[in-house]
């Protein structure tokens, strides 16, 4: 760990990732579905700001969206921004700029120096930092978001860490002990743990430690940066809706859609406690019953309240469309609490209805066969959660198709050759983004590249890229050698993406 890092782990790079609650539809969604007035209307310019950026995706993402936005991403860490200022620069994004700053840096700017931001967005930041650095984005934001300005923080939330918290202190007091990359050491740390646990430690959770070894198998990396910052600190939501007061902010509601409907998660038991205590505390309580461990908070600078009619009316609107390649015709979601099952038949209805083109919700409700509907906030919240109904711009020219097209060619290229297993591609018509693995992302090199839509073709297009790489594909941990079998395989995997994705891509404006 480094010394200009102020015990944050900077000794290796945070994994690359993309967030599409931190994108500003996702969030003007959260305002609509509460009744508050969303920073802008559709098509409309607007200002962002993303505090703590990493590598720089979810920024990028936005940026090949919105050609209309003006995006500012800030990092303290020049190996983050070098790398996201080179993904920029490939795909011939202007409108996203990228820039080393501390936020002791960013707090003694003058309110001139930056634009008055719409939104402003931190992920995985808030719980990790100092306490001195949650006071300095205090300051940055009461000097840089505008009124009716969004902020966005996710954090991790008490009561939920409590059962964890054990094996956090352990791994960060046993890497203090040794010497090494931030990696290597977490991965000391889980062996020592578990070792502990095995021999009858009554301090770990047992089904804790399974969840975090699961996470070893894919990224030591990403526990690396959960686990060993030295200032890391699980919140209640009430001491940051305390501190954010502090800059004029209102508590608006949860990005995690359907943390926004207690009646899909809390027994009437339950809703009758919440109820029974001040507002005050009633995100505390429900936390108790429904033990988030990572909080997706959502506040507005001056919260307007939108008029029942106008809010019915705008919800009525919102088109939608298939994310999906197959609908979930009877939607089941795991939250903390359990598995909530949405036994509507309007579910399976408007899913088979999405299937044959879009639709507005009252253009859904209309439908001569139609069965009785949830509330509108409620289709819209399971809808995007399963990915059966997404808002989307139903009016993307080719021109617009084109532009997405090139910028997510330059990311794919860029992800292949850092050596990333995964990458975003830019989604213009739901003006948000899909992850996708490394054959997925060889598969759209390969088409916009002009190879033809035809399963034999990209086969052998992907084939080529992949080996031109140095990149193989494996049966049981071995690399497959033979071309005739890459080339089979390739044949099955390739045809399966171009069946099943491709139209998705189109659909929602990544292709």
């Amino acid at each position: 760990m480094s010394d200009w890092a102020s015990g944050y782990v900077a000794d290796i790079d945070y994994v690359p990732g993309f967030y599409p609650e931190q994108m500003p539809a996702h969030l003007d969604l959260v305002c609509l579905i509460k009744g508050v007035y969303p920073p802008r209307r559709d098509g409309e310019r607007f200002t962002y700001c993303e505090l703590g950026c990493g590598l720089g995706e979810t920024a990028l993402t936005l940026a090949a969206c919105h050609p209309e936005a003006d995006i500012h991403a800030f990092d303290f860490n020049p190996g983050h921004i070098a790398y996201a200022r080179e993904a920029a620069r490939r795909a011939g994004l202007l409108n996203v700029h990228f820039e080393e700053r501390s936020f002791a840096d960013l707090a003694a700017l003058d309110q001139d120096d930056l634009p008055a931001f719409d939104y402003v967005t931190l992920h995985g930041i808030w719980t990790w930092i100092a306490r001195e650095h949650q006071l300095e984005i205090v300051t940055i934001l009461s000097r840089f978001v505008r009124p009716g300005g969004v902020v966005a923080v996710t954090y991790n939330a008490q009561p939920g860490w409590s059962r964890q918290m054990p094996l956090q202190r352990l791994l960060l007091d046993y890497a203090a002990t040794r010497e090494g990359r931030s990696d290597a050491l977490v991965n000391e740390g889980l062996d020592f743990a578990q070792a502990l646990h095995d021999a009858g430690s009554l301090g770990l959770d047992a089904d804790f430690m399974k969840v975090t070894q699961a996470k070893r198998e894919r990224s030591s990396t990403y526990l690396a940066h959960e686990y060993l910052n030295g200032s890391w600190k699980p919140v209640y939501h009430v001491d940051l809706v305390a501190d954010l007061s502090r800059a004029k902010l209102g508590y608006v509601g949860s990005a995690t859609l359907l943390e926004n409907f207690p009646p899909l998660f809390l027994s009437e038991e339950q809703r009758r406690l919440v109820a029974a205590v001040p507002p005050s505390m009633r995100e505390t309580v429900k936390d108790h019953f429904n033990p988030r461990i990572f909080r997706r908070d959502v506040f507005v600078r001056g919260p307007r309240t939108i008029t029942p009619l106008t809010k019915a009316r705008l919800l009525d609107q919102t088109r939608v469309t298939l994310a999906a390649s197959e609908p979930q015709l009877q939607p089941k979601l795991t939250l903390p609490s359990g598995e909530v099952e949405f036994k509507s038949p309007f579910y399976a209805f408007m899913a088979e209805a999405l299937v044959r083109g879009d639709a507005t919700l009252g253009e859904l409700r209309a439908l001569p066969d139609a069965p009785p509907a949830p509330s509108s906030e409620e289709l819209l919240a399971v809808g995007i959660e399963t990915k059966n109904a997404v808002p989307v711009d139903a009016d993307l020219s080719e021109e617009r198709r084109a532009v997405v097209r090139d910028a997510n060619l330059a990311f794919a290229r860029h992800a292949i050759e850092m050596g990333r297993p995964s990458m975003t591609l830019a989604a213009a018509a739901i003006q948000s983004g899909v992850q996708i693995p490394l054959l997925s992302m060889l598969v759209f090199e390969a088409l916009a590249t002009g190879t033809p839509a035809e399963p034999e073709a990209v086969a052998r297009r992907c084939a080529e890229l992949l080996l031109s790489r140095g990149e193989h594909l494996r049966r049981e941990g071995e690399i497959i050698d033979d071309p005739d079998e890459i080339l089979n395989l390739m044949r099955q995997k390739t045809g399966a993406i171009l069946a099943d994705e491709l139209p998705v891509w189109r659909r929602i404006g990544a292709f």
